[in-house]
């Protein structure tokens, strides 16, 4: 199945970018510089702290994170099947990982551009990949949202979140927003208006669960590494994955990246801050960006050899 569009949508969002680019530039200096405030402030307590690096627990959080992204990958590769010609596989797999790179730059939407560029070499128009980037980030959003509220009765929150009750309503309500007329008015929504575009319910219940495990595996990833430095009892998995999803919300839903312009790291430090010490939890946040840095130029390495 193909879609057809105009490129006239796409104008307004290139026009904006400057002025994004300048919003995003003055939230990441702010909030760096606050987390950078908070360390200073609390540097006694970082050095009572008997520091240990655990590499096996390291070595688990790559693992985690290769498993959070061939979960992605999977996923970008069936949206892929679905909304275009089946090019090769091998480079579904490359054009993933050589723009998922890109999600870290300070530039938002950067990645799309080079998603675009990449894809427009294999004969396939900006508009689709558009398309298929609206349709993963609506995926990611919703899939993280139901995650969030399937964990929440495991949350040490009020009790009326551990009701049974509450994982089934969360189910039947992200079934009903998964219905392909709610995905089509999401991305009506967006912008893409002069749109045909065919989806088939099983597709999307596919993709969603997917994209659900690669939030679960970012979660995973984000215990183990703080587990490499600090460590924490399994009960507080919950609470990490919470924490990771819902920082990671808070960005897309906000700056429509990723990337995170430093909000995600300090949406996570705040919500670490419930299950470890203030100032480990912005050192773990800030390692956390480091690993992700150095786990994707891994895989980058990886992916020139395909």
């Amino acid at each position: 199945m193909f879609v057809k569009t105009s490129n006239d949508g796409n104008k307004g969002l290139v026009h904006k970018l400057h002025l994004r680019n300048i919003i995003g530039g003055l939230v990441m200096a702010l909030t760096f510089s606050y987390m950078v405030y908070m360390l200073a402030q609390s540097w006694g307590q970082l050095t009572y702290y008997e520091w240990r690096i655990d590499y096996l627990q390291f070595a688990w959080s790559f693992i985690c994170y290769s498993c959070s992204l061939t979960c992605a990958v999977t996923s970008w590769i069936l949206i892929m099947k679905r909304l275009t010609k089946v090019i090769e596989v091998r480079k579904h797999i490359k054009y993933y990982i050589y723009t998922n790179v890109l999600r870290r730059l300070p530039v938002p939407l950067f990645y799309l551009f080079g998603r675009i560029y990449l894809y427009e070499q294999e004969g396939i128009v900006g508009s689709v990949m558009i398309i298929a980037s609206l349709l993963e980030l609506i995926l990611i959003v919703m899939s993280g949202v139901i995650v969030c509220g399937l964990i929440l009765p495991f949350m040490p929150f009020s009790q009326a979140w551990h009701n049974l009750w509450f994982p089934v309503v969360v189910l039947v309500v992200g079934a009903l927003l998964l219905h392909p007329r709610t995905i089509r008015a999401f991305i009506y929504l967006l912008g893409q208006r002069d749109l045909q575009l065919s989806l088939r319910y099983g597709d999307l219940l596919v993709w969603l669960i997917i994209y659900s495990w690669v939030w679960v595996g970012g979660g995973l990833m984000l215990y183990t590494a703080i587990n490499s430095l600090y460590s924490l009892p399994l009960t507080c998995l919950p609470a990490i994955i919470w924490a990771w999803i819902i920082s990671g919300l808070v960005t897309t839903l906000f700056l429509l990246t990723s990337a995170g312009l430093g909000l995600k790291e300090l949406t996570l430090s705040f919500l670490l801050s419930k299950v470890i010490p203030f100032p480990l939890a912005i050192a773990a946040a800030l390692l956390i960006r480091v690993c992700l840095l150095l786990f994707e130029i891994v895989w980058g390495i990886f992916a020139l050899k395909l």
